[in-house]
C-alpha cells in the first residue's frame, strides 16, 4: 500500500530522468556534429528526437503502471 501524497517524487524523478535523457542524446549528437566539422546539426536533431521518444515511453510506462 502507498501513501498518499508522495506522487510528486515519482513524477518529479521522471521529469528529472527525462531530461537528463534528452541532455544527453543533445550532448552526444553535438560532439558528433563537432567532430564532423558539420554546416548543420544533423546529428544533434536526430539524436535529440530519439531522446524524446525514449523519454516519453518511460514516461508512458511508467504512468500506465499505476
Amino acid at each position: 500500500m502507498k501513501p498518499d501524497g508522495y506522487d510528486w517524487i515519482k513524477y518529479s524523478s521522471l521529469g528529472i530522468e527525462m531530461a537528463v535523457i534528452v541532455g544527453a542524446a543533445v550532448g552526444g549528437g553535438i560532439a558528433i556534429d563537432r567532430k564532423r566539422n558539420a554546416t548543420f546539426p544533423l546529428f544533434t536533431l536526430l539524436l535529440f528526437v530519439l531522446g524524446m521518444v525514449i523519454a516519453v515511453i518511460r514516461l508512458l510506462r511508467a504512468v500506465d503502471k499505476d
